[in-house]
């Protein structure tokens, strides 16, 4: 499955480019043209990701715009059991509409299976760069070997500050108080939405860590929590800073955003760059801001205390660990199912905060 492709009609890239040309057209109201369609060898089972350069004509001349499209997957095994391309596209018009919060322009969303056989939205590109997964930053690739610890140091803080600006943000305002639902709290919501998503992920077998920090999670529910919009994957392989890094040009991946306490994104930030450093057993790039230095800027930009901290560290490996045992079940990997290294972290996180 290493080198399946995520949705079986991109297989056919001629069609698509002819379909999403079509489309665009009546986006714009006049004839685009897509030269050429290419798809990241990193585009997998989350979205589909294809890049494209959209052409019209403008006052005589040719206008060229580079996009970047967002396709639901489909695959026998996807890491989700459902996607709301339509939350994710919204979400980030909301922000965009009512906050300084850099996101990608959109150009359309289309929920229609008919045209591709699955819902997808366009954006156009923002340029940038973007610390890289695979290989992890700490451990290899343009942040290791083009920055400087000054240079790291400014990008690790203009993400908290950008995360700040989120969570000081309405979540009524931003047209999102339909996804709290009467009778429970966000955290109950999510604790049930993760259950389910063992039990879908693991495909009946369990999963001993995950299940003992669920059950650990249900019974030491903090109480009077403020409630945002997260982001949900906050974490600096989501953004795309400036080419001169000094500042952010785009925050991305809107597809795990969720009601719920703030501290949640916080604690999420923080324990995936531990997942990517103490959990591969490589230290943390140089220059990096200290954990406890990022909770105390986020407290003062935001106002909130990051009094459930540790609590959400639980949660946060537990979410991290569940999602890549069932990326490595999907992959036929099932011997790192249970054992994998954010299993392995978890149960040490486990041990020492509970």
């Amino acid at each position: 499955m290493e080198n399946e492709r995520p949705t079986p009609l991109i297989q056919d890239t001629e069609t698509t480019r002819r379909k999403l040309e079509s489309w665009l057209s009546d986006q714009r109201g006049q004839p685009v043209h897509i030269p050429a369609l290419t798809i990241p060898e990193s585009s997998g089972m989350s979205n589909v990701t294809l890049l494209f350069d959209a052409q019209w004509q403008e006052k005589g001349a040719t206008r060229s715009e580079a996009c970047v499209g967002r396709l639901q997957p489909e695959v026998e095994r996807p890491v989700f059991p459902a996607y709301d391309l339509g939350l994710q596209y919204e979400v980030m018009a909301s922000i965009g509409r009512h906050s300084d919060i850099p996101v990608p322009e959109l150009r359309g969303l289309e929920l229609d299976r008919s045209l591709l056989g699955v819902q997808f939205y366009i954006m156009k590109r923002t340029p940038g760069r973007i610390p890289p997964d695979m290989p992890p930053y700490n451990m290899d690739g343009w942040m290791v070997h083009d920055t400087s610890e000054a240079q790291r140091a400014t990008m690790w803080c203009a993400a908290v500050e950008t995360m700040a600006q989120l969570h000081c943000l309405d979540y009524r305002t931003l047209g999102f108080g339909h996804l709290q639902l009467p009778g429970t709290t966000p955290l109950q919501q999510q604790l049930s939405y993760w259950q389910a998503y063992l039990d879908w992920a693991l495909e009946g077998d369990g999963h001993a860590i995950c299940q003992t920090a669920l059950d650990w999670l249900g019974a030491n529910q903090p109480a009077d929590e403020p409630t945002v919009l997260c982001w949900g994957d906050s974490r600096l392989g989501n953004i795309i800073f400036k080419e001169s890094l000094n500042g952010i040009a785009a925050v991305l991946d809107w597809e795990m955003a969720v009601l719920g306490n703030p501290v949640q994104d916080l604690a999420w930030f923080n324990y995936l760059d531990a997942t990517f450093s103490e959990g591969l057993g490589i230290p943390r790039l140089a220059g990096l801001p200290g954990y406890e230095e990022t909770v105390e800027q986020w407290e003062q930009a935001t106002g909130f205390a990051a009094r459930d901290y540790n609590y959400y560290l639980i949660f946060a490996g537990m979410r991290y660990a569940l999602l890549l045992s069932r990326i490595m079940l999907a992959t036929g990997q099932h011997e790192q199912v249970q054992e994998n290294f954010a299993c392995q972290l978890l149960q040490k996180y486990m041990g020492r905060l509970t």
